[in-house]
Protein backbone atom coordinates (compact mmCIF):
# COMPACT_ATOMS: atom_id res chain seq x y z
CA UNK A 1 0.00 0.00 0.00
CA UNK A 2 1.50 3.50 -0.95
CA UNK A 3 1.16 5.98 1.64
CA UNK A 4 -0.54 8.95 -0.07
CA UNK A 5 -0.59 11.75 2.19
CA UNK A 6 -3.73 13.66 2.43
CA UNK A 7 -4.65 16.80 3.50
CA UNK A 8 -7.31 17.48 5.81
CA UNK A 9 -9.30 19.81 4.27
CA UNK A 10 -13.48 19.78 4.01
CA UNK A 11 -13.78 18.53 0.49
CA UNK A 12 -13.70 14.60 0.37
CA UNK A 13 -10.20 14.11 -1.67
CA UNK A 14 -11.44 11.77 -3.77
CA UNK A 15 -14.21 13.87 -4.82
CA UNK A 16 -11.90 16.16 -5.54
CA UNK A 17 -9.63 14.00 -7.80
CA UNK A 18 -12.80 12.84 -9.48
CA UNK A 19 -13.69 16.56 -10.35
CA UNK A 20 -9.94 17.29 -11.75
CA UNK A 21 -10.13 14.41 -13.98
CA UNK A 22 -13.70 15.27 -15.80
CA UNK A 23 -12.32 18.63 -16.61
CA UNK A 24 -9.09 18.13 -17.67
CA UNK A 25 -7.76 16.28 -20.63
CA UNK A 26 -11.19 15.12 -21.79
CA UNK A 27 -9.64 14.10 -25.64
CA UNK A 28 -6.77 12.77 -24.02
CA UNK A 29 -8.93 10.57 -21.58
CA UNK A 30 -11.03 9.24 -24.11
CA UNK A 31 -7.65 7.88 -25.90
CA UNK A 32 -6.02 6.48 -22.96
CA UNK A 33 -8.86 6.07 -20.35
CA UNK A 34 -8.97 5.51 -16.43
CA UNK A 35 -9.85 1.75 -17.01
CA UNK A 36 -6.19 1.16 -18.69
CA UNK A 37 -4.46 3.41 -15.64
CA UNK A 38 -6.22 1.28 -13.35
CA UNK A 39 -5.72 -2.05 -14.97
CA UNK A 40 -1.96 -1.33 -15.19
CA UNK A 41 -2.09 -0.25 -11.53
CA UNK A 42 -3.43 -4.00 -10.69
CA UNK A 43 -1.32 -5.76 -13.42
CA UNK A 44 1.80 -4.48 -11.59
CA UNK A 45 0.48 -4.75 -8.28
CA UNK A 46 0.72 -1.13 -7.37
CA UNK A 47 -1.76 -0.18 -4.58
CA UNK A 48 -3.21 3.00 -3.75
CA UNK A 49 -5.41 5.17 -1.57
CA UNK A 50 -8.41 7.43 -3.14
CA UNK A 51 -7.32 10.71 -2.36
CA UNK A 52 -6.64 13.93 -4.44
CA UNK A 53 -3.84 12.57 -6.25
CA UNK A 54 -4.35 9.31 -7.28
CA UNK A 55 -2.71 7.05 -10.30
CA UNK A 56 -5.18 9.04 -12.99
CA UNK A 57 -4.25 12.12 -12.17
CA UNK A 58 -0.56 11.89 -12.10
CA UNK A 59 -1.09 10.44 -15.45
CA UNK A 60 -2.85 13.32 -16.55
CA UNK A 61 -0.41 15.50 -15.11
CA UNK A 62 2.98 14.19 -16.58
CA UNK A 63 0.63 14.12 -20.08
CA UNK A 64 0.11 17.43 -19.34
CA UNK A 65 4.19 18.85 -18.76
CA UNK A 66 4.70 17.25 -21.71
CA UNK A 67 2.56 18.72 -24.20
CA UNK A 68 2.89 22.12 -22.26
CA UNK A 69 6.81 22.28 -22.90
CA UNK A 70 7.13 26.31 -21.30
CA UNK A 71 6.02 25.03 -18.06
CA UNK A 72 8.27 22.84 -15.05
CA UNK A 73 6.05 19.84 -13.60
CA UNK A 74 4.92 22.39 -11.06
CA UNK A 75 3.82 25.06 -13.22
CA UNK A 76 1.85 22.48 -15.38
CA UNK A 77 0.01 21.25 -11.80
CA UNK A 78 -0.66 24.98 -11.15
CA UNK A 79 -2.21 25.01 -14.64
CA UNK A 80 -4.18 22.14 -13.61
CA UNK A 81 -5.60 23.10 -10.44
CA UNK A 82 -6.28 26.67 -11.29
CA UNK A 83 -8.29 25.25 -14.03
CA UNK A 84 -10.12 22.94 -11.25
CA UNK A 85 -10.26 26.12 -9.13
CA UNK A 86 -12.27 28.04 -11.85
CA UNK A 87 -15.20 25.26 -12.24
CA UNK A 88 -14.76 24.87 -8.26
CA UNK A 89 -13.98 28.32 -6.18
CA UNK A 90 -14.90 25.88 -3.68
CA UNK A 91 -11.29 24.25 -3.70
CA UNK A 92 -9.51 27.42 -4.07
CA UNK A 93 -6.21 27.17 -1.54
CA UNK A 94 -6.47 23.12 -1.18
CA UNK A 95 -3.76 22.57 -3.54
CA UNK A 96 -1.93 19.73 -2.17
CA UNK A 97 1.58 20.84 -1.82
CA UNK A 98 4.34 20.78 -4.72
CA UNK A 99 6.47 17.71 -2.31
CA UNK A 100 3.35 15.61 -2.60
CA UNK A 101 2.81 16.02 -6.08
CA UNK A 102 6.58 15.09 -6.50
CA UNK A 103 6.11 12.27 -4.89
CA UNK A 104 3.35 11.30 -6.04
CA UNK A 105 4.99 10.83 -9.50
CA UNK A 106 8.35 8.96 -7.91
CA UNK A 107 5.91 6.46 -6.36
CA UNK A 108 4.39 5.30 -9.26
CA UNK A 109 6.37 2.09 -10.94
CA UNK A 110 8.44 2.42 -13.72
CA UNK A 111 6.71 -0.89 -15.15
CA UNK A 112 3.21 0.68 -14.94
CA UNK A 113 5.01 3.66 -17.62
CA UNK A 114 5.91 0.52 -19.91
CA UNK A 115 2.82 -0.65 -19.75
CA UNK A 116 1.05 2.79 -20.24
CA UNK A 117 3.16 2.89 -23.47
CA UNK A 118 2.36 -0.58 -24.63
CA UNK A 119 -1.28 -0.18 -24.58
CA UNK A 120 -1.44 3.28 -25.89
CA UNK A 121 1.19 2.15 -28.72
CA UNK A 122 -1.34 -0.93 -29.55
CA UNK A 123 -4.28 1.75 -30.18
CA UNK A 124 -2.42 3.75 -32.29
CA UNK A 125 -0.91 1.09 -34.29
CA UNK A 126 -4.45 -0.37 -34.76
CA UNK A 127 -5.33 2.89 -36.33
CA UNK A 128 -2.53 3.52 -38.46
CA UNK A 129 -2.20 -0.42 -40.07
CA UNK A 130 -3.97 0.77 -42.93
CA UNK A 131 -1.64 3.51 -43.64
CA UNK A 132 1.65 2.05 -43.11
CA UNK A 133 2.06 -0.88 -45.95
CA UNK A 134 4.08 -0.37 -49.08
CA UNK A 135 3.92 -3.56 -51.37
CA UNK A 136 2.85 -5.80 -48.35
CA UNK A 137 5.55 -4.51 -46.37
CA UNK A 138 4.91 -2.28 -42.91
CA UNK A 139 7.35 0.38 -43.45
CA UNK A 140 9.39 1.37 -40.07
CA UNK A 141 12.02 3.76 -39.42
CA UNK A 142 15.09 3.47 -37.24
CA UNK A 143 16.87 6.61 -35.39
CA UNK A 144 18.82 7.75 -32.48
CA UNK A 145 19.34 10.99 -30.68
CA UNK A 146 20.94 12.24 -27.32
CA UNK A 147 18.42 14.11 -24.84
CA UNK A 148 20.44 16.22 -21.88
CA UNK A 149 19.34 16.67 -18.47
CA UNK A 150 20.14 17.88 -15.24
CA UNK A 151 23.70 18.18 -13.92
CA UNK A 152 23.49 15.62 -11.01
CA UNK A 153 25.55 13.50 -9.66
CA UNK A 154 23.37 10.35 -10.22
CA UNK A 155 22.37 11.05 -13.72
CA UNK A 156 25.96 12.08 -15.04
CA UNK A 157 27.06 7.94 -13.09
CA UNK A 158 24.14 6.29 -15.02
CA UNK A 159 24.18 7.82 -18.38
CA UNK A 160 27.69 9.62 -19.17
CA UNK A 161 28.42 12.58 -20.81
CA UNK A 162 30.80 13.10 -24.22
CA UNK A 163 34.00 14.57 -23.98
CA UNK A 164 35.06 16.66 -27.21
CA UNK A 165 37.47 19.50 -28.10
CA UNK A 166 36.50 21.74 -25.39
CA UNK A 167 36.78 19.29 -22.92
CA UNK A 168 33.92 17.34 -21.16
CA UNK A 169 30.11 18.29 -21.35
CA UNK A 170 28.78 19.62 -18.03
CA UNK A 171 25.13 17.88 -18.05
CA UNK A 172 24.53 14.55 -18.53
CA UNK A 173 23.53 12.74 -21.92
CA UNK A 174 21.66 9.77 -22.63
CA UNK A 175 20.99 7.70 -26.03
CA UNK A 176 17.05 7.19 -27.19
CA UNK A 177 16.84 4.96 -30.25
CA UNK A 178 13.27 4.60 -31.42
CA UNK A 179 10.92 3.24 -34.16
CA UNK A 180 8.17 4.44 -35.61
CA UNK A 181 5.96 3.66 -38.48
CA UNK A 182 6.63 5.84 -41.98
CA UNK A 183 3.25 7.21 -42.86
CA UNK A 184 1.47 8.16 -39.30
CA UNK A 185 5.03 8.36 -37.07
CA UNK A 186 3.59 6.30 -34.64
CA UNK A 187 5.96 5.38 -32.19
CA UNK A 188 6.21 1.09 -31.70
CA UNK A 189 8.83 0.92 -29.70
CA UNK A 190 12.12 2.63 -27.93
CA UNK A 191 15.17 2.35 -25.75
CA UNK A 192 17.40 4.77 -23.02
CA UNK A 193 20.49 4.29 -22.98
CA UNK A 194 24.24 5.74 -21.98
CA UNK A 195 25.46 8.12 -24.31
CA UNK A 196 28.70 6.26 -24.68
CA UNK A 197 25.99 3.05 -25.50
CA UNK A 198 26.02 2.29 -29.60
CA UNK A 199 23.01 2.94 -30.91
CA UNK A 200 22.87 -0.62 -32.43
CA UNK A 201 23.19 -2.65 -29.36
CA UNK A 202 20.21 -0.40 -27.69
CA UNK A 203 17.92 -1.35 -31.32
CA UNK A 204 18.53 -4.86 -31.42
CA UNK A 205 15.84 -5.87 -28.36
CA UNK A 206 13.67 -3.46 -30.04
CA UNK A 207 13.76 -5.26 -33.90
CA UNK A 208 12.81 -8.85 -32.31
CA UNK A 209 9.50 -7.36 -31.62
CA UNK A 210 9.05 -6.29 -35.19
CA UNK A 211 6.54 -8.21 -37.31
CA UNK A 212 8.10 -10.65 -39.83
CA UNK A 213 8.38 -8.93 -43.34
CA UNK A 214 8.62 -5.13 -42.22
CA UNK A 215 10.57 -3.26 -44.30
CA UNK A 216 13.32 -1.17 -42.07
CA UNK A 217 14.49 2.02 -43.26
CA UNK A 218 17.55 3.35 -41.65
CA UNK A 219 20.72 5.83 -42.24
CA UNK A 220 24.43 4.56 -42.31
CA UNK A 221 25.07 3.85 -38.54
CA UNK A 222 22.86 0.78 -39.24
CA UNK A 223 24.70 -0.05 -42.28
CA UNK A 224 27.42 -3.00 -42.56
CA UNK A 225 26.69 -6.35 -43.50
CA UNK A 226 26.56 -8.10 -40.17
CA UNK A 227 23.69 -5.67 -39.80
CA UNK A 228 21.85 -6.78 -42.78
CA UNK A 229 22.24 -10.48 -42.03
CA UNK A 230 20.85 -9.62 -38.39
CA UNK A 231 18.07 -8.03 -39.67
CA UNK A 232 17.39 -10.97 -42.26
CA UNK A 233 17.77 -13.52 -39.71
CA UNK A 234 14.66 -12.03 -37.63
CA UNK A 235 12.68 -12.10 -40.54
CA UNK A 236 13.04 -8.01 -41.56
CA UNK A 237 13.73 -6.58 -45.02
CA UNK A 238 15.94 -3.28 -44.95
CA UNK A 239 16.85 -0.25 -46.50
CA UNK A 240 19.57 2.10 -46.00
CA UNK A 241 22.00 4.23 -47.40
CA UNK A 242 25.31 2.65 -48.31
CA UNK A 243 28.12 3.03 -45.39
CA UNK A 244 30.18 6.17 -46.33
CA UNK A 245 33.73 3.71 -45.96
CA UNK A 246 32.41 0.82 -48.51
CA UNK A 247 34.28 1.10 -51.88
CA UNK A 248 31.33 0.17 -54.24
CA UNK A 249 33.00 0.41 -57.51
CA UNK A 250 35.49 -2.38 -56.49
CA UNK A 251 32.46 -5.07 -55.50
CA UNK A 252 31.79 -7.55 -58.21
CA UNK A 253 28.21 -7.66 -60.25
CA UNK A 254 26.30 -10.91 -59.59
CA UNK A 255 22.92 -9.28 -61.63
CA UNK A 256 22.60 -6.17 -63.44
CA UNK A 257 20.03 -4.11 -63.76
CA UNK A 258 21.68 -0.98 -64.97
CA UNK A 259 24.92 0.52 -64.17
CA UNK A 260 22.63 2.31 -61.22
CA UNK A 261 21.28 -0.93 -59.90
CA UNK A 262 23.22 -4.03 -59.24
CA UNK A 263 23.02 -7.04 -57.23
CA UNK A 264 25.83 -8.57 -55.38
CA UNK A 265 27.82 -10.58 -52.61
CA UNK A 266 28.80 -7.97 -49.73
CA UNK A 267 31.21 -9.27 -47.61
CA UNK A 268 31.16 -9.31 -43.94
CA UNK A 269 34.17 -7.76 -41.53
CA UNK A 270 36.39 -10.89 -40.75
CA UNK A 271 36.45 -9.43 -37.32
CA UNK A 272 33.17 -9.57 -36.79
CA UNK A 273 33.12 -13.21 -37.34
CA UNK A 274 35.63 -13.85 -35.03
CA UNK A 275 33.30 -12.40 -32.72
CA UNK A 276 29.98 -14.22 -33.87
CA UNK A 277 30.58 -17.54 -35.78
CA UNK A 278 26.96 -17.56 -36.84
CA UNK A 279 28.06 -15.06 -39.08
CA UNK A 280 28.26 -16.26 -42.87
CA UNK A 281 31.17 -14.97 -45.07
CA UNK A 282 28.94 -12.70 -46.99
CA UNK A 283 25.37 -11.70 -48.06
CA UNK A 284 23.54 -11.04 -51.15
CA UNK A 285 21.84 -7.28 -51.15
CA UNK A 286 20.59 -4.51 -53.73
CA UNK A 287 22.87 -1.28 -54.44
CA UNK A 288 20.31 1.41 -56.03
CA UNK A 289 22.13 4.99 -57.08
CA UNK A 290 20.14 7.54 -56.76
CA UNK A 291 20.03 11.78 -56.74
CA UNK A 292 19.26 13.32 -53.66
CA UNK A 293 18.66 17.04 -52.19
CA UNK A 294 20.38 17.62 -49.26
CA UNK A 295 20.60 21.72 -48.00
CA UNK A 296 19.85 22.69 -51.50
CA UNK A 297 22.42 20.91 -53.04
CA UNK A 298 22.12 18.05 -55.81
CA UNK A 299 24.21 14.67 -53.59
CA UNK A 300 24.96 11.28 -55.03
CA UNK A 301 23.38 8.63 -52.61
CA UNK A 302 24.37 4.70 -53.12
CA UNK A 303 21.24 2.38 -51.39
CA UNK A 304 21.74 -1.17 -50.01
CA UNK A 305 18.39 -3.07 -49.70
CA UNK A 306 17.60 -6.91 -49.42
CA UNK A 307 14.38 -6.07 -51.95
CA UNK A 308 16.07 -7.95 -54.67
CA UNK A 309 13.41 -8.34 -57.17
CA UNK A 310 13.73 -5.62 -59.80
CA UNK A 311 9.72 -6.21 -61.24
CA UNK A 312 8.09 -6.04 -57.82
CA UNK A 313 10.42 -3.37 -56.46
CA UNK A 314 11.74 -0.96 -58.98
CA UNK A 315 14.82 0.86 -58.30
CA UNK A 316 12.61 4.26 -58.63
CA UNK A 317 9.99 3.64 -56.28
CA UNK A 318 13.00 2.42 -53.79
CA UNK A 319 14.72 5.59 -54.27
CA UNK A 320 11.19 7.41 -53.08
CA UNK A 321 10.66 5.16 -50.26
CA UNK A 322 14.23 6.18 -48.76
CA UNK A 323 12.96 10.12 -49.01
CA UNK A 324 10.65 8.80 -46.35
CA UNK A 325 13.37 8.23 -43.83
CA UNK A 326 13.54 11.97 -42.82
CA UNK A 327 10.48 11.78 -41.36
CA UNK A 328 11.60 10.37 -38.18
CA UNK A 329 13.82 13.13 -37.84
CA UNK A 330 10.49 15.26 -37.54
CA UNK A 331 9.18 13.14 -35.30
CA UNK A 332 12.90 13.20 -32.54
CA UNK A 333 12.05 17.38 -33.25
CA UNK A 334 8.60 17.13 -32.27
CA UNK A 335 10.06 15.00 -29.39
CA UNK A 336 12.56 16.99 -28.41
CA UNK A 337 11.49 20.68 -28.91
CA UNK A 338 7.93 20.30 -28.68
CA UNK A 339 7.31 18.34 -26.37
CA UNK A 340 10.83 19.69 -24.65
CA UNK A 341 12.80 16.78 -24.16
CA UNK A 342 15.63 17.85 -25.01
CA UNK A 343 16.59 18.72 -21.55
CA UNK A 344 14.67 16.69 -19.50
CA UNK A 345 13.57 17.94 -15.99
CA UNK A 346 13.61 14.63 -13.64
CA UNK A 347 16.54 14.25 -11.27
CA UNK A 348 17.10 11.14 -10.33
CA UNK A 349 17.66 8.14 -13.34
CA UNK A 350 14.32 6.32 -13.02
CA UNK A 351 12.55 9.62 -12.94
CA UNK A 352 14.10 10.32 -16.09
CA UNK A 353 13.15 6.75 -17.52
CA UNK A 354 9.62 7.63 -16.89
CA UNK A 355 9.48 11.06 -17.99
CA UNK A 356 10.68 9.80 -21.43
CA UNK A 357 7.66 7.18 -21.39
CA UNK A 358 4.97 10.06 -21.02
CA UNK A 359 6.68 12.01 -23.14
CA UNK A 360 6.50 9.06 -25.77
CA UNK A 361 3.12 8.43 -24.83
CA UNK A 362 2.04 11.91 -25.23
CA UNK A 363 3.44 11.35 -28.48
CA UNK A 364 1.58 8.27 -29.42
CA UNK A 365 -1.91 9.94 -27.70
CA UNK A 366 -1.62 13.02 -29.83
CA UNK A 367 -1.17 10.74 -33.32
CA UNK A 368 -4.06 8.52 -32.21
CA UNK A 369 -6.51 11.99 -32.28
CA UNK A 370 -4.80 13.09 -35.40
CA UNK A 371 -5.03 9.66 -36.95
CA UNK A 372 -9.15 9.94 -36.06
CA UNK A 373 -9.17 13.48 -37.32
CA UNK A 374 -7.59 12.17 -40.62
CA UNK A 375 -9.85 9.02 -41.17
CA UNK A 376 -12.94 11.32 -40.55
CA UNK A 377 -11.86 13.90 -43.10
CA UNK A 378 -10.29 11.80 -45.12
CA UNK A 379 -7.42 13.00 -45.38
CA UNK A 380 -3.77 12.24 -45.84
CA UNK A 381 -2.30 11.24 -42.17
CA UNK A 382 0.72 13.02 -42.74
CA UNK A 383 -1.10 16.09 -43.52
CA UNK A 384 -1.97 16.61 -39.98
CA UNK A 385 0.01 18.92 -38.21
CA UNK A 386 1.36 17.71 -34.97
CA UNK A 387 2.06 21.17 -33.52
CA UNK A 388 -0.96 22.07 -34.48
CA UNK A 389 -2.78 18.93 -33.06
CA UNK A 390 -0.88 19.77 -29.44
CA UNK A 391 -1.93 23.52 -29.24
CA UNK A 392 -5.39 22.23 -29.68
CA UNK A 393 -5.38 19.83 -26.36
CA UNK A 394 -3.62 22.53 -24.58
CA UNK A 395 -6.89 24.34 -23.50
CA UNK A 396 -8.45 22.16 -20.78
Amino acid sequence: MSNNNIDNHDENPEKISDKLKQISFNSVRKVLPDSAIIQACKTVAYKYRECKITPIVTVLHMILAAIWPEDSFNASWQVLWDTLVSRFAELNGQSPSRGKVSKARARLPLKLWHLLFKWICRKAQELSDAFDKWKGHRVVLLDGTCVSMSDKPELFKEFGKPTGFHGKCKYPLACLVTLCTANTMTVLNYALGRYDQDENTLARPLLKNLQKGDLLLADRHFAAAHFYWYYKSIGLEFLTKAHQRLKISRIKHITTYSKNDFICWLETNKNYRRKDSALPAKIMVRFIRTVVRDRGCRKVVWLVSSLLDANLYPAKEIAELDGKRWRIETLLKEVKINLSADVLRSLSPDGIRKEVAARLIAVNIVRVIMLEAAIECCVDTIRVSFVHAVRAKNGV
